[in-house]
């Protein structure tokens, strides 16, 4: 089946050492007391979730706009030039077979049709974060901007292979957004996990964030102000209700904060490869799902088939091998 034989390539090909995964958090200006604290406080909330999802602290770097946090990672200030500086390091440390996430934190505004982020001197563009980020094109990446008015942040980041988050889906959601924290918050509780895998994945993180904004606006009888958006398939059009198995979704359902085991922590180089497997089998079974129109029900079926019997099969191997 060709779908196997690539597979087989790849694990040929593919070296037994895991990726890596570099976060970038980006905590922008408050403005008011209570906005700061709540900026910091979901900053440190992040940084304590990717520790505990085993993200190395050296590829973990804060900046922040407002009063220094304290934290284990590397840390400096949030302005335009560092921001740059930032992903120009990143982009040079890490290699195609990583994984690259960035967090914006903070308010955004209009502007015409785009939009910025709120720093301390120039604010930062949609299109200035796109250019900035386009060394990374070659690499999975996710782009999370948590302000208000990110919407029109989608369509200039959008890329292939590269999930894009934004809390509205529009500039003229202006209004102090709620989905940050949520979203953020979802990577500390199993509510989010709707797989019962124990790890949260993007598009878990999305879903869970966009129930808890939408309760929080029933609950206290007000009209929404804010509505998320999640693009993955690299058309920077953007879902508001993306799936697995729908235009968009398939890339965040299988991209998650946490960092892959390596041999640094006593993985053997037996299960990196087999988690690797895995990977590729399960991102073969959500293209084949998107391909179903367009096969015979006989061939979608045996394939599928095929593809379930295998990823089955390495489950239970991994599960013997302590993954």
């Amino acid at each position: 089946m060709k779908i196997g034989l690539v597979i087989c390539l790849v694990l040929l090909t593919a070296p037994a050492q895991a990726l890596q995964h570099h976060l970038l958090i980006i905590s922008g200006l408050g403005g008011t007391e209570n906005y700061k604290q709540q900026f910091s406080r979901a900053s440190s909330s992040l940084v304590e979730a990717a520790l505990r999802a085993g993200i190395d602290t050296g590829n973990i770097l804060l900046l922040t706009a407002d009063s220094p946090i304290e934290t284990p990672v590397n840390h400096r200030r949030a302005d335009k030039a560092t921001i740059k500086e930032a992903l120009l390091e990143i982009g040079a440390r890490s290699s195609a077979e990583d994984r690259i996430f960035v967090v914006l934190i903070g308010h955004g505004n209009p502007r015409g049709e785009s939009a910025v982020f709120n720093l301390p001197g120039p604010d930062i563009s949609a299109e200035e974060l796109a250019e900035a980020m386009s060394g990374f094109d070659d690499r999975t990446s996710v782009i999370v901007n948590t302000a208000s008015a990110s919407g029109p942040f989608l369509k200039p980041l959008s890329r292939d292979n590269r999930v894009v988050i934004t809390a509205t889906s529009s500039g003229r959601e202006y209004h102090a957004a709620l989905f940050g924290e949520l979203f953020i918050a979802a990577f500390t509780t199993m509510n989010a996990d709707r797989d019962k895998d124990e790890r949260i994945s993007m598009l878990e993180a999305f879903d869970y964030a966009r129930r808890e904004v939408k309760r929080s606006f029933e609950t206290e009888k007000r009209l929404p102000t804010e509505h998320a958006m999640l693009d993955d398939n690299g058309d920077g059009a953007g879902s508001l209700d993306p799936g697995e198995f729908k235009a968009d979704g398939a890339l965040a359902n299988r991209t998650y904060l946490q960092q892959p085991p390596s041999q640094a922590t006593g993985a053997s180089s037996k299960l990196i490869a087999m988690l690797k497997r895995k990977q590729l089998i399960e991102q073969s079974i959500s293209e084949l799902k998107l391909q179903r129109d367009n096969l015979t029900p006989e061939k979608y079926y045996a394939e599928l088939e095929i593809l379930l019997v295998d990823l089955a099969l390495l489950s239970r191997e991994i599960r013997a091998q302590g993954g």
